[in-house]
This record gives structure tokens, C-alpha cells and sequence, in this order.
């Protein structure tokens, strides 16, 4: 039987900042859709901090399961700095109803940043012993995405006019090179004519 984990990582984002969608980074709404997608189908629980650039994210589940998803975040080109704070053997998940639980900045991290004097949110500069005290502010922080899942109007919608934004940009450049290859095709065609070797 393969043993629980508990790992805990940060990360400064790569994304320029956009206007937010429903008061969530539009990038983190895919980081979000994407996650629990692929963390359902391997067993895997977790939540997400964002705020200030920086990532705040705790994953759990079957050792080989959580090693694998870790080695994939690590070549995620929408996180660098990635440093690995925290490694544990756990006989229960902390987030079981939870895909991926996302946390936003709310009062009772405010109060954690202003009773450690802290301006902004930056994991990097707290001491290794709040990473227990960010996780329990974590656990019962309220996930404003949880009414609004893959199924909602809402982060569907913002997933959905990305993914369609995509495909569209996608078919665009496949007709630009097409387009571009007929082009090519044709001023050969020309040169030989005008060359007599047609």
C-alpha cells in the first residue's frame, strides 16, 4: 500500500498580472480548472494561495502520485523560484472534499500578515514554523470557487473563453501558414511562367 504525503511548495509567478475574473487571476482560474481536472483522476487533494506574484500550494496524497505532479510543476514554465518547504508522511488527508481548494486573501490571512508584520504576502521571507500557520488558515479559509466548480457559469465561462481563445488562435495560425504556403506555391508558379518553364 503506498503511503500518504504531504508536500509544500512555493513559487513567484511568470504570468503578467491581468484584470481578474470574478476576483481571481484569470491565470490561476486555469491553473484552478486544470488542476482538479488532472488531481481527480489521480487521487490527489490540495489547496492554492495567490496573492502578490507568489504561490502557496499544498498537495497530498500517494507518495508516487504527489512526486509525480511536483516533477511536473517544477518544468511549469508559469512558476519559477520553485522551492520545496516542507515534506511529510501524513495518515490523513487535510483536504479530502477538495480537488484543489483555492484560498484567497481574506481576513484571517490579512491578520496573519499584520501580527507577523508582513506587507505583502511572501512566503520567502517566513520563518519555516508558519508554514503550519498558513496551512490551518488554509484549511478554513472559504473557497469562493467552490459554489462556481467546473460546472459553474462562471470559472466554466472563463475556462471555456480561454480554451475557445486558444482554439481560435490555434485555427488562425494554421490558416495563416496555409495561406502562407499557397502564397509560396504561387510566386513559384509565376517565376516559371514568366521564366518559360512551364
Amino acid at each position: 500500500m503506498q503511503k500518504l504525503v504531504q508536500i509544500v511548495y512555493i513559487s513567484r509567478s511568470t504570468f503578467e498580472k491581468t484584470d481578474a475574473v470574478n476576483k481571481i487571476e484569470p491565470n490561476v482560474v486555469r491553473i484552478l480548472a486544470k488542476s482538479r481536472v488532472n488531481n481527480r483522476k489521480n487521487g490527489l487533494v490540495g489547496v492554492l494561495y495567490f496573492g502578490d506574484g507568489a504561490f502557496f500550494q499544498c498537495l497530498e496524497g500517494e507518495e508516487e502520485a504527489v512526486n509525480a505532479l511536483f516533477s511536473k510543476i517544477e518544468k511549469d514554465t508559469r512558476h519559477k523560484d520553485i522551492k520545496l518547504i516542507s515534506k511529510k508522511y501524513i495518515s490523513k488527508l487535510s483536504f479530502p472534499d477538495w480537488a484543489m481548494k483555492y484560498a484567497p486573501l481574506d481576513d484571517r490571512m490579512r491578520s496573519f500578515l499584520q501580527e507577523h508584520q508582513y506587507q505583502k504576502f511572501d512566503p520567502y521571507a517566513f520563518p519555516p514554523e508558519a508554514t503550519q500557520k498558513i496551512l490551518s488558515v488554509l484549511i478554513d479559509a472559504y473557497d469562493p470557487t467552490s459554489d462556481i466548480d467546473a460546472q459553474s457559469p462562471s470559472l466554466s465561462a472563463a475556462v471555456h473563453n480561454t480554451y475557445q481563445t486558444q482554439a481560435i488562435s490555434g485555427k488562425l495560425m494554421r490558416l495563416s501558414l496555409i495561406l502562407s504556403a499557397v502564397a509560396c506555391v504561387l510566386a513559384i508558379y509565376a517565376v516559371c511562367i514568366v521564366h518559360g518553364t512551364l
